[in-house]
């Protein structure tokens, strides 16, 4: 999934032609058709199981990646990204829930992902080098190995939990959860957009660009396996935006791609923090887990929404790199105060929150 969103942006522009503004559109695009199936599929997998819900995913995932091999126009790109949001959204409220189930500890089950984007990055890089579409092969090659390892996932005793269609009340419960990741990650999003473009304005290759990425990756790997596991989730969210603003304002000084791994590991603790947490928090603190961790799923996407259009706006009244990513920093450290704010009122009302839903084992 990882490794196509970093050559989305070079295809487009160098291969087809298209202006960093209508990248942005691309992008938002993906980001709003994710947002829309995590927010169903979400709930989808509180109410018909887990394990279908991943591999109905996965398989439409399959089919929507390899379109990209033959999107040759703004216009088919465009649609067959929103076709790629719209698939991979579907799965990660469901898996999230059914490795909480399983028992397995959230952060060692976010690591793995950090691995397959790691790795997965490292293949795609390689394989851009010689065509930039070989770089969707092994993307869409990545999806079926994982649809393959859905269909051995075990059945496992679950919780039928009865969800409404608007989950008002799981929503409120971990608002201020979903707002700090908004905020950091909607601005975090804005670089990202731009980001393989302004590596390779640095004189990145596609296969330097993917060492970089694979750098941040495995760095996450090392936390989320390392770290992560062993602090409350409250004292990862608030280490995770703080870190995040200091990674982000060091990338406008870096002169050569070289200047850039360093903060690659910085911003790989930051979001290992940060988004561990949040999954921590959402997995330990709601019965409708599968729902809530959707809505987690969610809010980053809609951060992907937001974060185009953010860079679009920024773009075009200060054309360059550094305004979005000083941006970036001040989103982070206000979603900071905000969270914490959040979490020095609840202290003080010893506010500790029950989850009301109907639930029986199946």
């Amino acid at each position: 999934m990882l490794s196509a969103f970093t050559y989305v942006p070079i295809l487009a522009r160098e291969n087809l032609g298209i202006s960093e503004l209508l990248i942005t559109f691309i992008v938002a695009g993906y980001a709003g058709a994710s947002f829309l199936a995590s927010y169903f599929f979400g709930r989808a997998g509180d109410i018909y199981g887990r394990r279908i819900v991943i591999k109905s995913g996965l398989l439409l995932a399959i089919i929507s990646f390899s379109l990209l091999l033959v999107s040759s126009s703004f216009e088919i790109l465009f649609i067959v990204r929103m076709a790629n949001g719209f698939c991979v959204g579907m799965y990660p409220g469901a898996l999230a829930a059914y490795a909480y189930e399983s028992k397995m500890k959230m952060g060692r089950f976010a690591s793995w992902g950090a691995i397959g984007w790691g790795f997965g990055t490292l293949f795609a890089g390689y394989a851009a080098g010689f065509n930039i579409y070989y770089a969707f092969v092994i993307s869409t090659l990545f999806l079926g190995i994982a649809f393959i390892s859905a269909l051995t996932l075990p059945k496992l005793p679950r919780i039928v939990v009865k969800v409404p269609l608007f989950p008002v009340e799981t929503f409120k419960r971990n608002m201020h959860i979903y707002l700090a990741v908004f905020l950091r990650h909607g601005s975090a999003f804005a670089i990202w957009t731009l980001w393989p473009l302004f590596l390779y304005d640095l004189g990145a290759t596609t296969f330097t660009i993917a060492i970089v990425q694979a750098t941040n990756a495995l760095s996450q790997v090392l936390f989320m396996m390392t770290i992560t596991d062993r602090f409350e989730s409250r004292t990862l969210v608030s280490i995770g935006l703080i870190s995040s603003a200091v990674a982000f304002a060091w990338f406008p000084f870096a002169r050569n791609v070289i200047e850039i791994l360093p903060s690659q590991f910085l911003l790989g603790f930051a979001w290992s923090c940060l988004y561990v947490g949040a999954l921590k928090f959402v997995t330990e603190n709601n019965e409708d887990r599968s729902t809530a961790s959707g809505l987690l799923t969610s809010t980053l996407s809609l951060s992907g929404v937001m974060g185009p259009i953010i860079a679009a706006v920024i773009y075009s009244i200060w054309p360059g790199y550094t305004p979005i990513m000083f941006f970036a920093v001040g989103m982070s450290l206000i979603s900071f105060v905000i969270f914490w704010r959040s979490n020095h009122k609840r202290n003080e009302n010893n506010d500790i929150e029950t989850v009301d839903t109907t639930a029986e084992l199946v």
